[in-house]
């Protein structure tokens, strides 16, 4: 992935605001908070399919959904053993149960022990998402972690790119079995993301797809703007216009939160 500062012009249509993200009907407790607790247990959908955190029982389901992509992407090692010990998304949970406060709390007392402590801050930010068959156990994952190297090299102050742990958030992976594709598992997984992440104050979520992929309809369908080939994901919140740009054999996804 290359980084570098936009154009202003060209990219005068992605400071545009994104479309409202598809509501969460179809599971228990509709537009109502996310909770720690609500996440553990699981949001419940119409075919009771139950989208809820992973645990670590999941994990190698979880490596396998995601290696399904086929783009060569990876469930990271660093996410998958924080995962039994409850270091992933651990402040993700204080940030539902205490506010969105807590994270900027949390980023102050990282900064000041060093690398060690912003590592956990990252894996803390970050989750996965499973989708629980009430017969057929795992057929979803979705991975969504700060994309805290990307931040670190693209030409911010020191400080606005550690802020920006708790602005952006990237959809690194979603992934279904083939035998549940069709059944609406993937836009709940990535409705329960925008709405657990917006719901922290984060402003803008991204991702990408292989150019050619014919993946920009499905993501459009989930209410994601698919941005045009050489098109960035402008980072309009920082005070030094920045924004994430990737290779010619890749797309982006984008909305605002």
């Amino acid at each position: 992935m290359v980084t570098k500062r936009p154009n202003p012009k060209k990219d005068k249509s992605a400071r545009r605001r994104r479309p409202a993200p598809p509501p969460l009907a179809s599971a228990r407790g509709g537009g109502a908070a996310l909770t720690v607790a609500g996440l553990a247990e699981g949001l419940v959908l119409a075919s009771g399919v139950r989208i809820r955190m992973a645990r670590g029982e999941d994990v190698e389901t979880a490596r396998r959904l995601v290696a399904l992509t086929g783009s060569g992407v990876t469930l990271e090692s660093r996410l998958a053993d924080a995962v039994p010990d409850g270091r992933l998304a651990a402040v993700v949970a204080k940030g539902l149960d205490e506010g969105p406060e807590a994270l900027t709390r949390e980023l102050a007392v990282a900064a000041s022990q060093g690398d060690g402590a912003m590592e956990d801050l990252v894996i803390g930010l970050s989750c996965v998402l499973v989708a629980e068959h009430p017969e057929h156990g795992v057929v979803g994952v979705l991975v969504a972690l700060p994309p805290a190297r990307v931040l670190a090299n693209i030409g911010l102050p020191e400080m606005e790119s550690l802020v920006g742990l708790l602005k952006v958030i990237k959809l690194k992976a979603v992934a279904v079995d083939p035998a549940h594709r069709s059944g609406g598992i993937a836009a709940a997984l990535i409705a329960t993301c925008r709405k657990l992440y917006s719901q922290l104050r984060y402003y803008r979520l991204y991702g990408q797809f292989d150019a050619g992929s014919g993946l920009e309809t499905y993501y459009q369908r989930q209410g994601l703007t698919a941005l045009k080939e050489g098109q960035g994901v402008t980072l309009d919140m920082f005070s030094v216009p920045a924004g994430i740009y990737t290779d010619p054999s890749e797309r982006f996804f984008a909305c605002d939160l």
